[in-house]
């Protein structure tokens, strides 16, 4: 994983335009130098920045927590046409998304850091997505769960996959080089249970602890040449003209807190994605089902 970030992986990652990401470290407002001309970041320090910040803001400091919402969770290229949407009029609200994977998401849910925790994750047991985690990572906390979309997971390999990669399987072959998620992602508790359905072991992958922290990152490796395959969404293999064989259709929902769903920045983030015009840009991005997009599918205690 890379730990120093250029403007435009600081952009991608915090999910703002890079337009901000200038005008923040410019102000001196988010963890950043300059060498040879050039803005870096630190990862590490961003993570801070990103934590410090979101207990301000949900603690209401500062006077501007009904203009910023807190996404922490997992990763996926609609929170960049989310944020940037709710950026512009009539919203004008900052979005920060940290891409924490989908358990980390709910961790900072239940320690008042995020005000929406973004999740895929697949239950064996129920062969269920999502629920049977709530319990787990927030018991006792009032919820709602908001579905966004089903979306596909597959391998994301080269466009013209010559090493003729079909599924899961051929992870094992000599020579393919996989890149991984980080531990704590939905996409990374997939690969462990369909690797356990198949029969195998991370040992038997090389490149197995190989981690990035985001489906583009993945794409990016092996664009790059720097793996051959790695599992992530269709959108992001699409974007990049990369091929992508498909191995699973998960739901990815919204877990919000039932007292804090009331709040201006959540409606806006609900308006949002509810409306015709994101449902019509997410077709054209590709690899979602929207069927079901903006309704609630839970409310309870956890």
């Amino acid at each position: 994983m890379n730990e120093i970030m250029n403007t435009k992986e600081a952009a991608r990652f915090l999910g703002l335009n890079e337009k901000r990401i200038y005008q923040l470290a410019k102000e001196g407002k988010i963890p950043a130098t300059r060498i040879g001309g050039k803005w870096i970041f630190p990862r590490a320090l961003i993570n801070q920045w990103i934590i410090e910040k979101a207990k301000g803001n949900l603690k209401g400091e500062e006077g501007t927590a009904s203009n910023i919402l807190v996404v922490m969770g997992s990763n996926d290229l609609a929170w960049d046409i989310i944020s940037h949407t709710l950026q512009e009029p009539p919203f004008h609200i900052i979005v920060s998304v940290a891409n924490v994977g989908s358990t980390g998401g709910l961790i900072a849910l239940d320690q008042g850091l995020a005000h929406v925790a973004g999740i895929h994750l697949f239950d064996p047991e129920s062969g269920q997505y999502n629920v049977p985690f709530l319990e787990k990572y927030l018991p006792g906390k009032e919820l709602v769960v908001i579905h966004l979309f089903q979306r596909k997971q597959g391998l994301i390999v080269r466009r013209k996959n010559h090493l003729k990669i079909g599924g899961l399987q051929d992870l094992s072959r000599p020579g393919i080089r996989f890149v991984n998620r980080q531990k704590g992602s939905g996409t990374r508790i997939l690969l462990d249970f369909e690797l356990q359905q198949n029969g195998m072991s991370p040992s038997d992958i090389h490149g197995y602890h190989h981690e990035v922290d985001t489906h583009m990152a993945v794409a990016m490796e092996v664009l790059r040449g720097k793996a051959d395959c790695g599992l992530g969404v269709y959108s992001v293999a699409k974007s990049l003209g990369l091929g992508f064989i498909p191995v699973k259709d998960e739901n990815y929902d919204l877990v919000v807190l039932k007292k804090e769903s009331g709040l201006p920045q959540v409606k806006s983030l609900l308006r949002v994605i509810r409306s015709e015009e994101f449902r019509e840009t997410l077709k054209e991005v590709g690899g979602y089902d929207l069927k079901e997009i903006g309704e609630q599918v839970w409310e309870g205690v956890a």
